[in-house]
């Protein structure tokens, strides 16, 4: 069936106010952005698509000006917001206004917890959900560039265009299997993680971190600092100023001298040797921190040898209980999550400190079942390995354990 909303192209401040008013008679709307961040050190936000029940809109940032009313329509707990992947778009959110909104239905996290893949694309939900195939000719415009050409109009249309109908769907399903309040409360949980993510030092999520004593840690904060604060004035990424993985080697090595420094593999590039001044600076000062005042090490968990093979036997048993309940696994746990669990057990179970697989809606699908395949009160068995469910997980009687 042919869509039959109008379609338009906002870009002065008076159609901006007219969509927005637009949207709050709806109470929901289909909600996507398209930014650029290659090579800026903040995104770049250059399109806003909006799809309600009787318009679609393309909002061009660069031409309506102030974009506080639409922020405030977006952050408003009367309003519904629709979305697929939402993490990126909340961030230009946040970004933009320190929020984020309490009311996001978010279609890729419903899909899995209806029995689809987890992530799953944009294009692949439309398609496996919808019977709509979708091009991907624009993927790699640069939105930044004006005028926007009307298959650059449609195609960042496309992305908006089908997600109410995904929302009712999936809602739909969502109602049948009884997973409503599961998805609330996942959406409500991906919120709080994308603003846990930027509140955290970003220092905190360099990889390798591990390998550095405290010390180091210290080096690697204030290189971090260092970066983060060059990265702003020269408006690059801060990859683009200095690697991950060579600020953490800087932080390892602890250089004294240029010679020091720049023996490091990787550090002959121009502009990391004229800052190298400012490098070595950074690292002095990190030796002049008192002991006490350096930062603590990432909690270490020292698992028993056979932690990762018993973890290897939940994530069996995770996977059947998933396929039986129509659940994406990936949505449900990964590995540290198993550990976790085990962790938890060995511990006695504290009530403070419950894993993400006792509580919740997670503890509700599987967090028993684990227990007890981790208690050896169940046991997996091959019933039919040409069969859609090969194995079961079925109860251990007393005389078979004894």
């Amino acid at each position: 069936m042919p869509d039959t909303r109008e379609e338009s192209l906002v870009a002065t401040a008076a159609g901006l106010q007219d969509l927005v008013d637009h949207i709050r008679e709806e109470g929901r709307f289909g909600f996507d952005t398209e930014f650029v961040s290659e090579d800026t050190f903040e995104p770049v936000l250059c399109l806003i698509q909006v799809a309600t029940s009787r318009r679609l809109a393309v909002v061009d940032p660069q031409s309506v000006g102030d974009l506080e009313a639409f922020w405030a329509l977006v952050l408003d707990p009367a309003i519904e917001v629709v979305m697929h992947a939402a993490g990126e778009d909340m961030r230009i959110c946040l970004m933009s206004t320190g929020s984020l909104p309490r009311r996001v239905f978010d279609v890729q996290i419903a899909a899995g917890l209806v029995g689809y893949s987890y992530p799953l694309s944009h294009t692949n939900i439309v398609g496996q959900i919808l019977r709509v195939t979708l091009s991907g000719s624009e993927t790699r415009t640069d939105w930044r560039r004006r005028p926007l050409t009307s298959a650059q109009v449609r195609y960042a249309l496309d992305d908006v265009r089908f997600l109410l109908d995904l929302q009712d769907r999936l809602t739909a399903e969502l109602d049948r299997l009884g997973r409503r309040e599961w998805a609330e409360a996942e959406f409500r949980d991906f919120m709080s993680s994308v603003e846990e993510r930027a509140d955290q030092d970003r220092w905190r999520r360099l990889p390798g971190l591990h390998q550095l004593n405290r010390r180091a840690l210290e080096a690697a904060r204030r290189l971090s600092g260092w970066r983060e604060d060059e990265a702003r004035r020269q408006n690059r990424p801060m990859r683009q100023v200095m690697r991950d993985d060579l600020l953490v080697a800087v932080a390892k090595r602890m250089p004294t001298s240029r010679r020091d420094l720049e023996a490091l593999r990787d550090f002959n590039r121009p502009g990391l040797l004229q800052r190298g001044n400012e490098i070595l600076a950074a690292v002095e000062a990190a030796r002049g921190v008192p002991d006490d005042q350096l930062p603590e090490l990432a909690p270490r968990h020292d698992d028993a040898p056979g932690a990762s093979t018993v973890a290897n036997l939940l994530a069996a048993a995770l996977a059947q209980c998933c396929l039986e309940n129509k659940v994406a696994g990936s949505l449900v746990a990964n590995n540290s999550d198993l550990k976790r669990l085990i962790r938890w057990r060995l511990d006695g179970c504290p009530e403070g400190r419950l894993p993400a697989l006792a509580e919740g809606w997670r503890g509700e699908l599987c967090g028993k079942l684990l227990l007890d395949v981790l208690d050896g009160r169940r046991a997996l068995r091959v019933v039919d390995p040409t069969s859609e469910f090969p194995v079961s997980l079925e109860p251990i009687r007393t005389e078979e354990k004894a």
